[in-house]
């Protein structure tokens, strides 16, 4: 693993602000901007893949449905750790959601975004996020009844 270096962290750091800040302002196509036209992306929230931009667009319409359905939305974003491999970068963060009511709902996930430099530019190519567990569930609990 190579650490990254101070201005590809930077550069990439940035680039998540502005995808969640695109996310907050109801803007897909700020969070677009950033990705690969082939990116895949594992959302929190349902369980499939998306694949290509036709299937991340029907995923972006139902994800900001669902948003809209709930209250205000606080985003708190760690700094990521970056890694980078010649054009290839990796970043990993946690990000803390908490919708107020209606539908209330809070949580906080690990998210780890794949990054390829192509002509000078950082895209993402995937983005995978996973509700952070609560511990290891108890052996007693799992038994059968």
């Amino acid at each position: 693993m190579s650490s990254a270096p101070a201005e590809v962290k930077r550069d990439v750091a940035q680039i998540i602000k502005d995808i969640f800040d695109a996310f907050q302002a109801h803007d897909p196509e700020g969070t677009e901007h950033h990705f690969h036209p082939d990116t895949t992306v594992w959302d929190v929230f349902v369980p499939q893949l998306f694949r290509g931009p036709e299937e991340r667009a029907r995923f972006h319409e139902a994800d900001q449905a669902q948003m809209q359905a709930r209250g205000p939305l606080a985003l708190t974003i760690n700094e990521p750790e970056v890694d980078v491999w010649g054009d290839t970068a990796i970043a990993k963060y946690y990000l803390s959601f908490e919708y107020q009511p209606p539908n209330a709902t809070s949580g906080k996930v690990r998210i780890t975004d794949v990054l390829h430099n192509i002509d000078g530019r950082w895209l993402v190519v995937h983005h995978h996020e996973g509700m952070v567990p609560n511990g290891v569930p108890s052996l007693d609990d799992s038994k059968p009844s």
